[in-house]
């Protein structure tokens, strides 16, 4: 029996992978097939396997055979052949064994694959058939034969490069064996002189003809470096695009020449055969267009056919195009006139209150959703998802500004550009939901314009930095910032991102960072060696130029470690200076307008320069003055280029005076003293604030700041103080630029002689005093306009109005300078004459009375500055103040507490000292409130505690180095001990002594200066005196009860029903929690305090969130045994609990239930009990099914008297 494996027949669901597994096992158990083939053609048997090839041998051994024969045979043996050019090893079995009998050492020269030697037959040698279309044959050539025989085939090609057979090279496309004849005969020239390969149209010959002349003017050397240069600049995708370009039309001009020939000798040889000549007119024609057509991708238009379905617009703007010589617009092109066809009316029209997308011209301005007055054809209509409206979108554009095309990406980003710096002029403020500038920082703009910075392009470049621009250069707030410089306490503000939960900006990425903070995003983008690249290799134009350093200056107001990253960049300073600072202004007075900046004087350069050194400090000026910068402020000083370099020279005395207050180049002041000098005696001479321009104020007043380093020029400056001081006396039209001069003059005067000459209280300087306030204006700053990633300082508030305080006549800068001028020297009178002017009266008054608006603006900082001045002037005169100006002055020193910025800590402890002062906490009042309370302590202890050291218990809390826009202090800044002990008692830390005397101080302020507390809201005045319930029991003390309940009850007794706990409040997160807190505490600590149950009672009253009545009865329901409060000694009208009447079901269950349950009496807690009594019973008298089923539950109750109380209750009358 035999003893192999039964093998498993085929099926035919088996698939190709089990046949191939089959198939290696019968081949691996060397079984004998069931079936054998036996080729009885003996010619044939080598064909078969090895095996049969030596069967075969044997067989045919008696016949003779050559060794030729022989040799052949052999070699057919060992050959592998397959039915294809390519085909591959069928069997994986065999290509398995065909690769044990791999040949090491052969290998193929173009795969680098071994090849391995294989007797193993695939199929038959099949000839390779080649398809006679795609090849061009000579058939004119056999057709004109003069005699009546073909001519001698003579081969062309002697050379034979063993690349195919002289057969193949004939039948191969004839331009290629053309081409490459004519390349090993002769070089193509580089350029073609006949014509212009790229440039088309009716100019083409024209343009191509100066070309060819510019040409010949220039030599090598510069035909190669502008060649250099141009591959530099342009992209390798279009210059690979010309260089095709080239190639293809040089391809069809040798095409058509041949033809030509080919026609020619055609014709000459067929002169007497007719039917020869039609064939080769019919063949070669058609051949060489279709050549035509493959080398040349444009498919020529029939104009002639289709010119009868042109529209009337469309033929008049090819008309105009060809009169005109317009670019590309003579050849028609009907597909790209599709968009000039009337596009089907969209007949369904938004509702008027439905918003849409908003789209926009190319100026910037916001389209009307529809204007009939605008025909299609003259409308920015285009195919995008809104047809039939003009303009684009937001989206739109910044698809556009990544277009392929140059022209596309320009057009769309200065677009962009001018849609960002409408918005920033609140031209879309309330129209558009949200803002152009939060939108477009939502879709990473400014990610987009960063790659765009990278482009090779110079006007792509261009275009991306005047959007970058627009959209981190606020223009309005530097020029108003401009303004400011000069005053006194002039400071530079630090434009910083809010401070968000991330700690770690370093594992963010790109599109995470910037919309946190926008500068530090693309500052590790190495924007800086980016601008450094553009501005000293590439050069571009003077827009794209000063827009750069405008970039920079943004980038510089971000932070100190920018400061720091732009002063140590590789060649950024120095390609600055050396390139848009140079030594010499004569290119600036040359010509009129300049068409390359660099090597002459640039004002924004002059002006980055004393940005960053008003930034940076002694570190920057130390750097600048290494590069020499003196040398060219002494040059330009003296700059006489008319009036375009005033400019240039006020910006430069700005940087020289900014570097002569960090005490660098010191010894330039002995240099110029003659020019300084000479220039003020022009001042003397010349300048009258009457008549004089705000320019040439601005440059008066940067040399006068200049000039006052100088000791010995003080005199001279003197004398201008005393002429102007004179002239403001019969100056009737105050401006920012003539007050600004007298205030630069003052600051630099020392002389109190002097100074006494300035009289404003004899002037009309105080007529405009309310009109350009900050505080007093109804003005507010549009937070929703810019994104918060990005800040700026928002002198345009809403719909584009200026803020007051920098208007043309506004005085309040001066007025403040002035001010402190005459509290420095003491000079009493001019003070008093000062603060009883019926118009700073009037001024103060309102401003007491009023909410302040604008606080937290940087511009409002001078005005600030000026109520401090008024505050800090009073101590000089209050016994000639009558007593209302007085208490006017004190309760603006008040307000002044918690509105002066957290960079100005010592005008806060002025104003607190102030505010607290010992006149104001009239010890007799004091003693008469605190003897009404009956209190344990020592009357003379509190009274001590409030005298002596009172508004030292509120410095500790004032920052040292806060920012400037945030506040000093809180405006509930009277409770801030009360804050802070109750922080320490969560932190799990022990109240002691001290602590209980601080919060009898605070509680006795609240009771003795309500003034401290007038202009806080009364749910922000409850919530912090809760907070002494919470902290520990220091409210059962008999001392700290009695204030306490004093200070709660006259709140509540006439502001209960101002109590709003829905509203968000500083520094508490939500009400709920501290209720929540209240009950617990309540539970573990107040033994039933009266002043504690009457506190957590107010919440529940029906006029608030039911949400609190709820948790205190279901959650917190134990508590309410305890809550023993008296009817008698409630403050808040027992009506507020009892209606309107209680709706909500749950609640009604929970009262029913305390009442049923026992948890509620009236002998224990009479107001919880009449509370839940009141609300069941209203509710059981109702007809729903609800209130039925109640009705029948209650009847069977065992508590008989409580069901006849809730059944036949009468409600109480109020």
């Amino acid at each position: 029996m035999d003893d192999s494996p039964v093998m498993k027949r085929p099926k035919p669901s088996d698939s190709e992978e089990e046949l191939f597994r089959m198939q290696e096992e019968f081949l691996r158990n060397k079984q004998q097939p069931s079936a054998k083939v036996i080729n009885l053609r003996r010619s044939e048997t080598f064909l078969n396997t090895s095996s049969a090839v030596a069967t075969d041998s044997q067989t045919n051994s008696n016949k003779i055979r050559s060794k030729f024969s022989e040799s052949k045979r052999l070699r057919n043996h060992d050959r592998v052949s397959t039915s294809q050019s390519s085909g591959d090893v069928i069997n994986p079995a065999i290509k398995e064994e065909a690769g044990k009998n791999l040949n090491p050492g052969l290998k193929n020269f173009v795969h680098n694959m071994q090849i391995a030697s294989s007797s193993i037959i695939l199929g038959n040698i099949i000839e390779k058939k080649y398809d006679t279309c795609k090849y061009e044959f000579d058939k004119k050539e056999f057709l004109c034969s003069n005699n009546g025989f073909p001519e001698v085939f003579v081969s062309k090609y002697m050379k034979n490069d063993k690349n195919g057979s002289l057969f193949l090279h004939d039948i191969s496309p004839k331009s290629i064996v053309r081409n490459k004849i004519e390349k090993s005969e002769k070089i193509e020239p580089l350029c073609n002189t006949d014509s212009s390969v790229i440039v088309e149209g009716s100019w083409a010959n024209e343009i191509h003809t100066e070309n060819l002349e510019r040409l010949s003017q220039m030599t090598q050397e510069d035909i190669l470096k502008e060649k250099s240069k141009l591959e530099m600049t342009l992209k390798p995708e279009l210059i690979q695009f010309l260089k095709n370009r080239r190639n293809k039309k040089q391809k069809v001009n040798k095409a058509s020449e041949d033809n030509k020939t080919s026609n020619g000798k055609v014709q000459d040889q067929n002169e007497k055969s007719v039917n020869a000549e039609q064939l080769v007119a019919e063949e070669i024609p058609n051949k060489d267009h279709e050549d035509l057509v493959q080398n040349n991708d444009v498919v020529p238009m029939q104009i002639d056919e289709l010119e009868q379905d042109i529209p009337k617009p469309s033929k008049e703007l090819l008309q105009q195009a060809k009169e005109k010589g317009w670019v590309h617009m003579d050849s028609l092109e009907p597909e790209k006139l599709k968009w000039m066809e009337n596009i089907p009316e969209k007949k369904d029209e938004p509702i008027p209150d439905e918003p849409y997308n908003a789209r926009f011209d190319f100026n910037g301005v916001l389209l009307a959703y529809k204007d009939d007055n605008v025909p299609i054809e003259k409308g920015l209509h285009h195919h995008g998802e809104e047809p039939e409206r003009p303009g684009y979108s937001l989206q739109e554009l910044l698809q556009l500004s990544r277009s392929s095309a140059q022209q596309q990406r320009c057009t769309a980003l200065t677009t962009l550009a001018n849609i960002i710096e409408k918005s920033r002029k609140g031209w879309y403020d309330k129209a558009l939901q949200p803002a152009p500038l939060t939108a477009l920082s939502q879709k990473n703009l400014l990610l987009l314009l960063r790659f765009s910075l990278d482009e090779t392009s110079v006007a792509v470049i261009t275009a991306t930095l005047q959007a970058l621009r627009a959209f981190l250069y606020s223009e309005a707030d530097e020029v108003c910032l401009d303004r400011l410089y000069g005053f006194r306490n002039y400071k530079e503000p630090v434009l910083a991102t809010p401070k968000t939960d991330v700690d770690d900006i370093s594992n963010l990425k790109d599109h995470e960072l910037v919309q946190l903070d926008a500068i530090a995003a693309l500052l590790r983008t190495d924007i800086l060696l980016r601008i450094s690249y553009i501005l000293n290799k590439i050069r571009p134009p003077p827009v794209a130029v000063t827009c750069a350093l405008e970039i920079l200056i943004r980038l510089v107001r971000h932070s100190p470690i920018t400061v720091l990253k732009m002063t140590n960049s590789p060649n950024l300073l120095e390609t600055i200076i050396e390139h848009f600072m140079p030594l010499s202004t004569d290119a600036l007075a040359m010509t009129d307008h300049i068409n390359n900046v660099y090597g002459v004087p640039v004002v924004a350069a002059v002006r980055f320069c004393r940005i960053l050194l008003c930034y940076g400090g002694k570190s920057v000026a130390k750097k600048l003055n290494s590069l020499k910068i003196m040398q060219r402020i002494i040059s330009y000083a003296s700059c006489d280029a008319g009036k375009g370099s005033y400019n240039l020279i006020i910006e430069n005395l700005r940087l020289w005076r900014t570097l002569l207050l960090h005490e660098e180049a010191m010894d330039s002041l002995t240099g110029a003293q003659l020019f300084l000098v000479s220039q003020l005696q022009l001042l003397l001479s010349n300048h009258d604030i009457q008549s004089a321009s705000e320019l040439s104020c601005e440059y008066a007043a940067a040399l006068i700041a200049v000039a006052s380093c100088l000791t010995s020029l003080k005199a001279n400056i003197s004398v201008l103080l005393s002429k102007w001081s004179t002239q403001l006396l019969s100056l009737s039209n105050f401006t920012w630029g003539n007050t600004k001069l007298i205030a630069e003059t003052l600051l630099a005067v020392s002389d109190s002689t002097a100074i006494k000459t300035l009289n404003i209280s004899r002037s009309q300087v105080f007529s405009k005093l309310n009109s350009t306030s900050n505080l007093l204006s109804d003005c507010s700053l549009a937070l929703e306009r810019e994104p918060s990633a990005l800040p700026h300082l928002g002198v345009l508030t809403y719909e584009g109005q200026v803020q007051h305080i920098v208007s043309h006549q506004s005085c309040m800068p001066f007025l403040a300078t002035a001010l402190n001028v005459f509290i420095d020297h003491s000079f009493i009178e001019e003070i008093q004459a000062v603060l009883s002017l019926p118009q700073v009266y009037r001024y103060l008054r309102r401003l007491e009375t009023t909410d302040w608006c604008l606080e937290r603006s940087w511009y409002t900082r001078s005005e600030l500055s000026f109520l401090v001045a008024i505050v800090n002037a009073t101590t000089f005169v209050k016994d000639k103040l009558d007593n209302k100006t007085m208490d006017i002055i004190w309760k603006i020193a008040i307000k002044l507490v918690s509105s002066l910025p957290a960079d100005c800590p010592s005008d806060v402890k002025k104003m607190l000292r102030v505010s607290l002062a010992k006149e104001k906490l009239n010890l007799e009042i004091v003693t008469n409130e605190l003897e009404k309370l009956n209190l344990n302590s020592n009357i003379g202890d509190i009274k001590l505690n409030l005298s002596r050291d009172i508004s030292g218990l509120y410095e500790r809390y004032i920052e040292l180095d806060g920012k400037w826009d945030q506040a000093a202090m809180p405006k509930d800044w009277l409770y801030l001990p009360i804050v802070h002990i109750y922080t320490k008692c969560r932190n799990n830390n022990a109240c002691n002594d001290d602590d209980k005397a601080v919060i009898l101080a605070v509680l006795s302020l609240e009771l003795v200066l309500p003034d401290l507390v007038e202009k806080l809201s009364q749910s922000l005045r409850f919530s912090r005196l809760v907070l002494i319930y919470l902290c520990e029991t220091l409210y059962l003390s008999n001392d700290v009860s009695a204030l306490l309940n004093r200070a709660v009850t006259t709140l509540l007794k006439d502001n209960y029903k101002k109590l709003n706990f829905t509203i968000d409040l500083p520094g508490l997160s939500s009400f709920t929690d501290l209720f929540t807190a209240m009950c617990e505490h309540f539970c573990s600590t107040s033994y039933g305090d009266y002043g504690f149950s009457m506190t957590l009672l107010v919440p529940i009253a029906q006029r608030h969130d039911v949400h609190y009545r709820k948790l205190l009865w279901s959650e917190h329901v134990g508590l309410l045994r305890y809550v023993r409060l008296p009817l008698e000694q409630l403050v808040i009208p027992l009506k507020e609990y009892l209606y309107p009447l209680e709706e909500d079901t749950s609640l009604i269950e929970s009262y029913i239930t305390a009442l049923v349950r026992g948890i509620v009496k009236q002998s224990w807690c009479p107001i919880p009990y009449t509370i839940a009594l009141h609300h069941s019973a209203m509710y059981l008298k109702q007809s729903n099914k609800l209130a039925v089923r109640m009705r029948t539950q209650l009847e069977k109750i065992p508590d008989k008297v409580l069901a006849t109380l809730l059944l036949n209750y009468q409600q109480p009358t109020f």
